[in-house]
């Protein structure tokens, strides 16, 4: 796919720019289903390995920007909760059946339903807009949001220094699809070595953008 193959066109034009825009639309709204930020940081990530940008600028651009998506996505389910409570709708009539439930999931198990539901694909797009609209407060939010997102940089940053230059071969043959299966294998990878010995870290960049 085009769109997908074109990330080696613009990441080395607006670096770490381009991760920190789709890290922040991935989770501020429902648009972030088709936003590929975590394949994109996986891409600069691995293009560092060949001179193209400083890999400290991309981990800091991919933090930074899924931190701001985090955040405005769970103020945009704070308001949306708000209208609903006041409202009479159908919509707010499922709202109010619901509430308590998302409430008492968020309240009780913020470890699953913030952290680790940051590290899953499709379900971070509206995790925070969910944790919005329960009663968790935005403070209990960030403390298990923060290590749900460093652990969501480390692993598309990890894929992508494994990976390194093969992202090229990998997209240009097999498209959009194949990269994302490609990342889906990776981190399975990356995750079998954890477990058998300490993970082999990737360095080193020369340029910044």
């Amino acid at each position: 796919m085009d769109y997908f193959a074109g990330l080696f066109d613009w990441l080395p034009l607006y670096g770490p720019w381009l991760v920190f825009v789709l890290a922040v639309l991935e989770t501020s709204f429902v648009t972030g289903l088709v936003v590929p930020s975590g394949l994109a940081t996986s891409v600069a990530a691995g293009l560092t390995l060949g001179g193209e940008g400083s890999l400290t600028v991309v981990v800091v651009a991919a933090l930074a920007g899924g931190f701001v998506g985090d955040s405005v996505g769970f103020w945009i389910g704070w308001g949306m909760r708000h209208r609903l409570e006041e409202g009479e709708g159908r919509f707010a009539k499922t709202f109010h059946r619901h509430h308590s439930k998302l409430s008492g999931f968020f309240g009780r198990h913020p470890v699953y339903s913030v952290t680790s539901g940051r590290l899953v694909s499709f379900v971070r797009t509206l995790m925070p807009m969910a944790a919005g609209m329960s009663e968790l407060s935005y403070r209990r939010y960030v403390a298990y949001e923060v290590p749900g997102l460093i652990g969501w940089a480390g692993i598309y940053v990890a894929v992508g220094l494994l990976a390194g230059e093969s992202w090229r071969t990998v997209v240009g043959s097999l498209g959009f699809g194949g990269g994302a299966l490609f990342v889906a294998v990776g981190i399975g990878l990356w995750l079998a070595m954890k477990k058998r010995q300490p993970g082999n870290r990737g360095a080193g960049s020369r340029q910044t953008w």
